[in-house]
């Protein structure tokens, strides 16, 4: 099968061989959950020194390294793509959300079901976790993406993306109930059709935030069927 994927590859060799390696400077700031640093590199084209300003999360308290020996790279995180199955509607599953106030935006935000890695954790078994405390729900995990970043202008966060399966015909999934922690009063599941996700968040969108990741899952459903 032709790939339809198109890669200078020799370009992209020639920018592995001079990247950059950042190193730490000063240290800006830190609270309970985050730090701001400031860092330094080359810049390998004008030959001089360049610095930039990151954010972190506070790994000892937050976060660890994923259980498995051979990962290379520290995800913080999971973010759930799950789809709700009904057994009479096979073809048209439903995409599971969530509603929750973010105060760093002061509005409501509509987003994936997500979560940081716990200590010792897959992100199979902390997608798992988390689907089950924000929504109820008790789904199947159906593949793992790579690590992902989140804002790689601002932070070295990474995530994964855990697509999931919630058969709705079990009875553990006719009744689900939240199991939310006292900070997470806002979290209100959102249950919309997949294939009209694009449209829903338009009418969404006069009244909540939408989170950018969501947006774009959308929006390249709905390029798919225009084009």
């Amino acid at each position: 099968m032709t790939s339809n994927i198109h890669i200078d590859l020799k370009n992209l060799t020639k920018l592995n061989a001079i990247k950059p390696i950042p190193k730490p400077f000063r240290k800006l700031g830190s609270g309970k959950w985050l730090e701001l640093e400031e860092i330094e590199y080359s810049d390998p084209v004008a030959n001089v020194a360049r610095r930039w300003e990151v954010c972190r999360r506070i790994k000892d308290q937050n976060n660890n390294k994923e259980a498995a020996k051979e990962e290379k790279e520290i995800v913080d995180a999971i973010d759930i793509h799950a789809l709700i199955i009904q057994p009479t509607q096979p073809n048209d599953p439903q995409i599971i959300l969530v509603i929750q106030y973010r105060p760093a935006v002061g509005d409501y935000c509509v987003e994936f079901p997500s979560g940081l890695i716990d200590p010792h954790e897959t992100p199979e078994q902390a997608a798992a976790r988390e689907l089950k405390e924000e929504t109820g729900y008790i789904g199947t995990v159906k593949s793992v993406s790579p690590p992902i970043c989140y804002e790689p202008g601002i932070t070295d966060s990474k995530s994964r993306i855990v697509c999931m399966e919630i058969d709705a015909s079990l009875p553990e999934n006719m009744t689900p109930k939240q199991q939310l922690e006292e900070d997470e009063w806002s979290v209100t599941v959102l249950k919309v059709s997949n294939k009209n996700l694009y449209s829903a968040l338009q009418e969404l969108e006069k009244t909540v935030a939408i989170d950018s990741r969501i947006y774009a899952y959308a929006l390249g459903i709905h390029m798919t069927q225009v084009s």
